[in-house]
This record gives C-alpha cells, sequence and structure tokens, in this order.
C-alpha cells in the first residue's frame, strides 16, 4: 500500500513511513535502523506483556494507558499500522471492552510479524 491510503481514522495505513521516518532522521539510516530494531525487539514484546497482563487482570485503565503509549510511540517511529491498532484497542480500553481487545490480540502478533517481513525489503535497516 501506499502512503496515500488512509485507516478509518484518517491516518496512513502502510506499515512504515520510511521516507517520513528517515527525512526525520536527516537521512541517518543507523539512526532509522536503531528506532525499528527497539520497536520490534524492545517496544513490541515489552507492550504485548503488559497488554497481556493487564487482560489478565481485567484492568481496562492499564490496558487504555499501555494502548495509549503504543500508539504515541508507533506513530513518532511513523509505524503506522500498529498505532492504528493502538488506537482501535486504546478505544476498547476506554469502552471496558475488555474481552473484545483481548480476543484481536492475535492482529497486533500479526502486526509485529508484518514489520518483520517488511524490515526484509529493506536490506540496510536488517
Amino acid at each position: 500500500m501506499n502512503a496515500t491510503t488512509v485507516s478509518e481514522h484518517g491516518r496512513p495505513d502502510i506499515t512504515i513511513d520510511l521516507a517520513r521516518l528517515k527525512k526525520n532522521c536527516n537521512g541517518n539510516t543507523a539512526i532509522v535502523k536503531e528506532l525499528i530494531a527497539h520497536l520490534r525487539e524492545k517496544s513490541g514484546p515489552k507492550w504485548i506483556a503488559a497488554l497481556e497482563r493487564a487482560i489478565a487482570a481485567g484492568d481496562a485503565e492499564d490496558l487504555q494507558e499501555i494502548c495509549h503509549g503504543m500508539k504515541g510511540a508507533s506513530a513518532t517511529v511513523f509505524a503506522w499500522r500498529i498505532s492504528n491498532l493502538a488506537l482501535e484497542f486504546e478505544y476498547l480500553a476506554r469502552d471496558g471492552e475488555v474481552a473484545l481487545l483481548s480476543s484481536r490480540m492475535n492482529e497486533l502478533l500479526d502486526m509485529f510479524e508484518e514489520l518483520t517481513l517488511w524490515i526484509r525489503d529493506y536490506p540496510e535497516l536488517c
């Protein structure tokens, strides 16, 4: 998909807007690589574990806070699909829909798998 495709929330519906990320990093590929690796290897697993704990506890308020942070942090690196899903999860948590959010956790796992596959298309990021 290209940057003109948008989600239902009016946000880009792409894995990562690499051009914008590179621009924000002044073209420094090492920084881009570090940011994406951090998202995939550190932030993602941390968010998933935190979400699983909050779901197990039935803590909608904690879920909303985690999703809000995930939404913002992933948007900062222009990882729009993850950010868009986090926005949906934030709304679910706000509305107390813990069971529905829980049933959609595989979508988040799929987003991180999609990110891994996306990275393979950019050897300079591996």
